[in-house]
């Protein structure tokens, strides 16, 4: 669907665009009543002013927006850095846009960012978002949009992500050839595709090797605050000798758990974590974690954000959603044998 512009407002009302213009700026030349009627016709064609074009006054706007999160959390840094490098080397600009993990900040965000006319959005989603509704401005202008890190599955939006079925898998693995026997899991908002995925991952392997898999081996925390305190429970519950831990927010709260039961690590519990690696660098014990490098996802995504609209501007298809899965490794470090 085209974006309504002031041209458009002018013919439909057969006045100049400049009278538009001023009408919609309230100025002291245009009469209350021409005022009146010209923003009513702009309500009714959905006309929303682009603040790019106001400000930039170029033939193409080179700003992309970010909406994320937080931007002081663990990873999404790494992330920043890695998109900016890109985007600047392209004469790109770069627009962060935090939701603070809320559905409505993000609605508003994605509002900011069609207001701005940005050339394109990537995006990490909250915890709160189950569909993607409010997308439907960016897909009726026609702006790519890329989906990182946190994303909906079966969406007509292209994304970059781990495969974080299979790093499960293999982390359960390793914990179990290096002699735990008795794993669990703590995963993060159970609402979240990624914990799905994830918990999927952790427990198929479990299966697979004939280990004990309890509905109380596993718990979905919010917070690293609650992660400390189910982290407590569940390792005085269940004695386990091995801790699966899904991001790094869990595990600032899980490793102040482990040394307030005085345990030794990793010869009386192994913990290996999902982690672009700067926190688990400064754990005590430092934390063993299949690498998520922020920095590579924060490159691939901004390469393929700059692909879509190239082919954009270009008249090449572009919109196909594609499922892109990065690489991962696991750092091995002192918290496991």
């Amino acid at each position: 669907m085209k974006k309504t512009t002031i041209k458009d407002i002018a013919h439909r009302l057969e006045v100049s665009p400049s009278t538009i213009s001023r009408a919609l700026s309230n100025h002291p030349d245009i009469s209350e009543a021409l005022k009146i009627k010209i923003k009513e016709v702009a309500q009714a064609m959905k006309y929303r002013p682009s603040a790019a074009a106001l400000h930039l006054k170029r033939g193409s706007n080179k700003t992309i927006a970010l909406i994320i999160p937080q931007i002081t959390s663990f990873f999404y840094p790494s992330v920043i850095h890695g998109i900016e490098a890109v985007l600047h080397s392209q004469g790109y600009t770069l627009m962060i846009l935090p939701t603070n993990d809320s559905l409505e900040r993000e609605e508003e965000n994605i509002g900011i960012a069609y207001d701005h006319d940005v050339a394109g959005v990537l995006i990490a989603l909250t915890k709160e978002t189950v569909n993607l509704d409010h997308f439907q401005t960016l897909k009726d202008s026609n702006i790519p949009v890329v989906l990182i890190d946190k994303v909906i599955e079966g969406t007509p939006y292209s994304s970059i992500t781990i495969d974080d079925y299979k790093v499960s898998y293999q982390m359960v693995q390793h914990l179990y050839k290096t002699g735990c026997q008795k794993i669990i899991g703590i995963f993060g908002k159970a609402s979240l595709t990624i914990s799905h995925l994830r918990y999927r991952g952790f427990a198929q392997a479990l299966a697979d090797l004939n280990l004990p898999h309890e509905t109380s081996q596993i718990a979905f925390v919010n917070s690293s605050s609650e992660a400390y305190t189910i982290a407590l429970d569940m390792i005085q519950h269940h004695h386990p000798d091995g801790l699966y831990v899904m991001t790094d927010e869990i595990m600032l709260g899980v490793m102040p758990a482990i040394a307030e039961l005085d345990l030794k690590v990793p010869e009386q519990i192994s913990v290996l974590a999902i982690s672009d690696g700067h926190l688990a660098q400064f754990m005590i014990p430092t934390v063993s974690h299949m690498k998520h490098d922020g920095l590579e996802l924060g490159n691939l995504s901004a390469q393929k954000i700059i692909q879509y609209i190239n082919a954009k501007n270009n008249n090449l298809l572009w919109n196909t959603p594609e499922r892109i899965q990065m690489n991962t490794n696991i750092v091995f470090l002192n918290s496991t044998k």
